[in-house]
């Protein structure tokens, strides 16, 4: 792993560590997580893996990426706060988005330090047969875990612009107020 797939690992970790507490939301930081999986699957995509396996594997996979994205979208506050709108991730919605991103970090970290021939014997149990279909399956499973989770945000930060001092979250005790 090179000291960029650290950075996008760690950063997108921290994307969700910074909106514990709160934090203002605008489409630029909505869209950022997007270019840098984008980026990513530039880099390293290759070859999509022609068999069936293979291809049930990735859809697997960006299944489960899309269910952490929008678990974690879901789980997002977003309201106004003042002038702005804020994003406010649960706790349940940061250990979501952490799932997904550490869980593909420690793959690659475990590939490259002593972990490649366990990795080939989890392949030949799956039934996997191209060397690129780890890669290219772990990246769409990212690019669905980010898609998802911008998609619902930027939704949520539609709505929070229309209804000013409502939060979007319909379990968010502001909203008994009525």
């Amino acid at each position: 792993m090179t000291w960029t797939d650290w950075a996008i690992s760690l950063g997108l970790i921290a994307l969700v560590l910074r909106q514990i507490r709160g934090k203002k939301l605008t489409v630029a930081g909505l869209l950022w997580p997007v270019v840098l999986v984008a980026w990513a699957g530039f880099e390293y995509l290759g070859d999509f893996p022609a068999y069936t396996s293979d291809w049930i594997f990735a859809l697997c996979l960006a299944a489960a990426g899309l269910a952490l994205g929008l678990g974690c979208g879901a789980l997002t506050r977003v309201h106004h706060d003042g002038e702005k709108v804020v994003a406010r991730a649960t706790v349940p919605a940061a250990a979501l988005w952490i799932t997904g991103m550490a869980g593909r970090l420690a793959f690659g970290i475990i590939a490259l330090n002593g972990g490649a021939e366990a990795i080939g014997r989890l392949s030949e149990k799956l039934n996997l047969h191209s060397e690129n279909t780890w890669p290219t399956t772990l990246i769409l499973m990212a690019l669905c875990e980010v898609l998802s989770r911008t998609v619902l945000l930027l939704l949520k930060y539609r709505t929070a612009l229309k209804q000013p001092g409502q939060p979007t979250d319909a379990k968010n005790p502001q909203t008994s107020a009525s």
